[in-house]
C-alpha cells in the first residue's frame, strides 16, 4: 500500500481543469446511477410478472376450492342441520 506522506504534493489544479475533473467524476456517478437504474427496472417488471402470475394461480385454487366446496345442503355447526337449524334425530321423517 502507498504511504500518502511519500508521495509528492498535490499541485493546485487550474479553476477550468478543476471544474473538467469535477464534470467526469459526475459523468461517472451519473453513469452508476443510471446502470442501478436500470437494474431496479428489470427488477421492478420481474416482481409484477411475478405478482401477476402469483394472482393466476390464486385464482385458479379458488376456482378449485369453490368447485370441491359446492355441497348439496350447507350445513351449519356440528349437531345443527341446514342454516343453523337443529339437527332433526336419525330416523325422523319430516
Amino acid at each position: 500500500m502507498k504511504d500518502p506522506l511519500n508521495d509528492p504534493p498535490i499541485e493546485p489544479l487550474e479553476p477550468l481543469d478543476e471544474i473538467n475533473l469535477r464534470l467526469a467524476v459526475a459523468a461517472a456517478d451519473i453513469a452508476e446511477l443510471r446502470a442501478e437504474v436500470a437494474r431496479l427496472d428489470r427488477d421492478l417488471d420481474e416482481s409484477r410478472r411475478l405478482n401477476l402470475r402469483a394472482a393466476e394461480l390464486l385464482d385458479l385454487v379458488y376456482e378449485h376450492l369453490a368447485v370441491k366446496a359446492k355441497p348439496a345442503v350447507v350445513t351449519g355447526a356440528a349437531g345443527q342441520g341446514p342454516a343453523g337449524y337443529p339437527a332433526a334425530p336419525l330416523g325422523a321423517t319430516p
